[in-house]
């Protein structure tokens, strides 16, 4: 084990001087006793963002790593090539605070995802493997992928900047920090066949390969290198087209989360930390953002007015069943209730310059000091 160790490290410095084509993927453990032995592969060229959306700015993210396992054990698959999703706790809040991170050896949450498969061994057959449920791990193997999976950034930078200073020992503290071991061990193959070949050339060159079906102890024929390589360029023009497909959707998603995010600190601007009356605070709590036509749907016509880049959508009530009473020593004097209640939306253009809202003022009285029963009836709506 010591000489293949050393023998991988010296492919750590060889492979981070040679360039990019290095910063792709990692041996990043190995596990077993002869015979039974397991090697797992993370390719962190793209950790994909699983992060459902109706959590996408919350404080767990959820990232897809992509792992091979390689298999010595005859009874076992040639590998199974696994999508791994990891819970990621963010490292920052959506307005720039920090985060704390946890421990190094806290159990972390996982689960297989969809389009994971393995090729069997006895006919070097790929087959599907089912997506599992989310469990906690405190498996040595899953608390490294785990630190791959969630700082594939801390990762990226610290190949880069190792490479430009041509010194593996700036890789290796900067991955400590995230808590990876240093003898953490870069490869330059990206592929599940790759991994393979790795492993049985390199890592168990002394042990003899199960071959079944015998493809191993012989030289491919022309007719099968070609069928190969056309299913595996095939395999990468999917893997291309979906890849193409969810970056594009990733970053329609991150463009219109930005346009929220840069709408909302605009309608507080407006708002300059007006203090918000209780019905005010409710009614911006579900109006703000919406639109013109929004605000029309739900109250009806309003009565506009506008002040520079703001317009404002009015809407009024009233209630007054006052009279005049008197009595026969010529006492007079009013009785009833008079109140009304007045509801003002504010409208600034957005990005794409369609007036949205971005404050609700509320202005009610009555003769009743302190209450106001009927005015507001039909105002205090919530969209349709």
């Amino acid at each position: 084990m010591k000489t293949i160790v050393t023998l991988v490290g010296c492919l750590i410095g060889s492979c981070l001087f040679a360039g990019q084509v290095c910063a792709q993927s990692a041996l990043v453990h190995i596990q077993g006793d002869q015979g039974n032995r397991e090697a797992y592969f993370a390719n962190f060229n793209v950790v994909f963002d699983r992060t459902p959306m109706d959590k996408i700015l919350g404080p767990v993210q959820v990232r897809e790593l992509d792992t091979t396992i390689v298999y010595e054990h005859p009874d076992k698959p040639e590998f199974s090539d696994l999508r791994l999703q990891f819970e990621c706790v963010a490292k920052q809040t959506y307005d720039g605070k920090s985060i704390p991170q946890p421990a190094f050896d806290a159990p972390v949450r996982v689960r297989v995802g969809e389009g994971s498969w393995k090729l069997r061994r006895e006919d070097i057959k790929s087959e599907n493997l089912p997506a599992g449920e989310w469990r906690t791990s405190s498996s040595p193997v899953l608390l490294k992928l785990h630190k791959v999976a969630c700082n594939e950034d801390v990762l990226r930078n610290a190949i880069i900047k190792a490479a430009t200073a041509k010194n593996v020992d700036l890789f290796k503290k900067d991955i400590e920090t995230i808590g990876l071991p240093s003898d953490f061990q870069l490869i330059s193959q990206q592929r599940p066949p790759d991994y393979l070949t790795f492993a049985w050339t390199i890592l168990w060159l002394e042990a003899k390969r199960p071959d079944p079906t015998g493809k191993w102890s012989r030289r491919p024929t022309k007719k099968e290198t070609e069928e190969y390589n056309a299913k595996m360029e095939q395999l990468k023009k999917q893997y291309d087209q979906v890849a193409s497909g969810i970056k594009s959707e990733l970053e329609a998603n991150i463009k219109k989360m930005d346009g929220e995010s840069a709408f909302k600190k605009l309608a507080a601007d407006i708002r300059e930390g007006r203090r918000l009356s209780r019905n005010e605070f409710h009614m911006l709590t579900v109006w703000e953002g919406k639109t013109e036509t929004d605000v029309g749907a739900t109250m009806g016509a309003p009565i506009t007015s506008t002040a520079g880049k703001l317009s404002f959508l009015s809407y009024g009530n009233e209630f007054d069943n006052r009279v005049i009473v008197g009595n026969r020593q010529g006492a007079v004097w009013e009785e009833g209730l008079y109140e009304h209640c007045n509801v003002q939306f504010v409208m600034h253009p957005d990005s794409n310059n369609t007036p949205r809202v971005v404050d609700v003022r509320i202005w009610a009285s009555s003769n009743q000091i302190g209450k106001v029963r009927f005015a507001c009836d039909g105002l205090l709506e919530v969209p349709k």
